[in-house]
């Protein structure tokens, strides 16, 4: 095996002192002790001392200090210098690496999602003010309903929910809202009144409603219940499906009618159409959730951009 070789394992097994090498590499460069100290702004002593250090880690000399006049590397120090410098530059590197996930400015942001924030373009601004302010972040971006969230969150698997607004959130987590929108009555362009400038509530009496999300208690099917109270037409008749994209599928085919967020007529369906409930208001909101701690400063970017 190559003293070259033999050098490169060396450096990758004992513990690297970053000051050490910066001491070598220092005197290396300058030949001279006096010199190296002031530029690492240090007493010559403490740079005698961290390059007797990195000797013995290695068990070998790397200065001749016979010729206090004329410094010169040993055999050992000349074929360690290249490998000092790149292990100085890794070392350095951890260390921004590091600092910057510590502050949110680097590394993976787990984001998780409803469909609801994609259509109403708040996932495009995340993923656009991210980019701009912390080019070092990578974004990963899960399409997930609510509940599937906020579990994410409390076990770790996610760092920033996109959620609809609960009674309450896993412990260690802060909710903050961001996004407020009405409700429109989506339904199959066949439908007798998809051409009216509007509906009322008397109108949709009888009618049979489509629910996305059917598996929770809260959010949209409230709405509907409100919106059937209201009519007088409780219970109301449903269909259940897992997503918005389904229910905007059956209700194109003329099978039920959705109450759905206004963001939803940018889904641009074949055969789907949209018409205003002009006697009935709700809204749907969107809360930004995170795990208290994780990427502060992010989330700081992400609300600031919201409140504008």
């Amino acid at each position: 095996m190559s003293e070259i070789v033999i050098i490169n394992l060396i450096s990758e097994l004992i513990m690297i002192d970053a000051e050490q090498l910066s001491c070598f590499i220092a005197v290396a460069e300058t030949r001279s002790f006096v010199q190296a100290a002031d530029r690492l702004g240090v007493v010559q002593s403490v740079v005698s001392k961290r390059l007797r250090r990195l000797e013995d880690e290695l068990g070998a000399a790397l200065v001749d200090r016979s010729n206090r006049r004329a410094i010169a590397l040993t055999r050992v120090g000349a074929l360690f210098l290249e490998e000092a410098r790149e292990a100085l530059a890794r070392l350095e590197g951890a260390a921004r690496v590091g600092k910057g996930l510590a502050r949110g400015e680097a590394g993976p942001l787990r984001i998780g999602y409803v469909f609801s924030a994609a259509m109403t373009g708040l996932v495009t601004r995340i993923a656009r003010r991210l980019a701009a302010a912390r080019p070092g972040v990578e974004v990963r971006l899960v399409l997930m309903e609510t509940p599937d969230q906020l579990a994410a969150l409390a076990d770790g698997r996610l760092d920033i929910a996109l959620t609809r607004p609960r009674p309450s959130y896993p412990a260690g987590t802060e909710a903050h809202r961001i996004h407020r929108e009405g409700v429109i009555l989506a339904l199959g362009s066949g439908e007798r009144f998809a051409r009216r400038g509007s509906v009322t509530v008397a109108d949709l009496a009888a009618r049979t409603f489509i629910v996305p999300q059917f598996q929770e208690s809260v959010g949209l099917i409230e709405h509907v219940r409100a919106l059937a109270k209201k009519g007088d037409f409780l219970p109301v008749r449903t269909i259940e499906t897992p997503d918005y994209i389904s229910a905007a599928s059956l209700a194109a085919a003329g099978l039920g009618l959705i109450l759905a967020p206004a963001s939803l007529q940018k889904l641009g369906l074949d055969g789907l159409a949209f018409v205003p409930i002009a006697d009935f208001e709700a809204d749907f909101e969107l809360m930004l959730v995170r795990r208290a701690g994780v990427a502060p400063g992010l989330a700081d970017i992400l609300l600031d951009e919201f409140a504008q």
